[in-house]
């Protein structure tokens, strides 16, 4: 008999035989009529597996403690509070399941239960741990688009540069070198401070920083500026003991966006400003000076050209050509070109 019940359980349970291999599933049920229906669909699901090869299912609560037991983010405690939120609306279900108005509903639940913003953050993990299950664990084929509120992105916030040099003159001088640093360079924060001199060569000028030490986990070398030259040697002066190049009373800097940072930037007028900015201020004095946006997604270490397109509106003097085609007007002749004009007609009427 398929179904049956067990001396520990008041459930029934589903037991039966398919091409050698047995399946035993409990009904989660006392009703003896669900379970029939319960069987028949595990029976359905059983055979799709034997004979199409599809997935067998995977519980969402197995999804759940697999995330946490490898995951090895810092925000690892935030994330099970998250994942708590999901127990409670996916209990007993496989993540085969959570189809994409599954999802949609959960969105609108969180953000009726909160706000928007946070119901982004909770799809977004929702969505990590979905593709993780198709991409590492492959107990999903593919996963459903997870639909965010997400509103656009502002602007990148940066400073012109008086506006830096005021900030600079607020700052302690261990931070406005990392300041300087920073605009120089384009280096994430984290990135920045976890930097030691071997990775230095002042004589090359030129630094690499390890892929575990780069957010996009690919390793990274850039050359150094006059101006980079400048704040290295101001550094190694001001410590000149110690491997890492950022410190502060003879331990490392961890993090620049301190109190004494928000009280400069207070202090200056300039809030909001966080840190993470000046890498913008970088990028878009890089762009007004010139250079391509190729060359500036290979010296910030970007992972990609889109990434670096949100400030080509900064420098739009390379377009002015490709702007005058539209009209279909031509550029004037340089002096060169013109005298060079002239000479080809003149000897054109002598060879006549």
């Amino acid at each position: 008999m398929s179904l049956y019940k067990r001396e520990d359980s008041p459930h029934w349970w589903v037991r039966f035989q398919l091409n050698g291999r047995e399946v035993r599933r409990s009904s989660g049920t006392e009703d003896r009529k669900k379970a029939i229906e319960f069987e028949s669909v595990v029976r359905g699901s059983a055979w799709r597996q034997d004979k199409l090869g599809e997935r067998p299912p995977y519980l969402w609560a197995d999804a759940r403690a697999r995330w946490l037991r490898d995951t090895h983010k810092k925000t690892k405690v935030k994330d099970e509070e998250i994942l708590n939120w999901f127990d409670e609306q996916l209990a007993g279900q496989p993540v085969q399941d959570i189809t994409r108005e599954v999802i949609e509903e959960l969105r609108a639940l969180r953000a009726e239960e909160s706000s928007k913003a946070t119901a982004d953050r909770y799809m977004a993990l929702l969505r990590a741990v979905l593709r993780k299950c198709v991409d590492d664990w492959q107990v999903l084929s593919s996963a459903p688009k997870v639909p965010m509120y997400r509103p656009p992105a502002p602007e990148p916030r940066w400073l012109t540069r008086p506006q830096f040099e005021k900030l600079c003159k607020q700052l302690p001088e261990h931070l406005e070198l990392a300041a300087r640093f920073s605009v120089a360079t384009g280096l994430r924060m984290r990135s920045m401070t976890a930097l030691t001199w071997d990775r230095i060569s002042l004589k090359d000028k030129r630094l690499w920083i390890p892929a575990d030490q780069m957010k996009g986990a690919s390793a990274h070398g850039i050359p150094l500026s006059k101006d980079a030259l400048v704040q290295l040697r101001k550094l190694k002066k001001l410590n000149p003991k110690g491997e890492h190049v950022f410190q502060w009373n003879g331990q490392p800097i961890e993090d620049c966006n301190t109190l004494a940072f928000q009280k400069a930037v207070k202090a200056a007028e300039l809030e909001p400003f966080r840190w993470h900015d000046l890498r913008h201020t970088f990028a878009s004095w890089a762009v007004q000076g010139g250079v391509a946006l190729q060359e500036l997604m290979q010296l910030g270490g970007w992972k990609s050209y889109s990434m670096v397109l949100r400030y080509s509106h900064l420098g739009p003097d390379h377009l002015a050509a490709a702007a005058e085609k539209i009209t279909g007007r031509v550029q004037p002749k340089t002096s060169h070109e013109t005298r060079h004009s002239r000479g080809t007609s003149k000897n054109a009427r002598v060879s006549t």
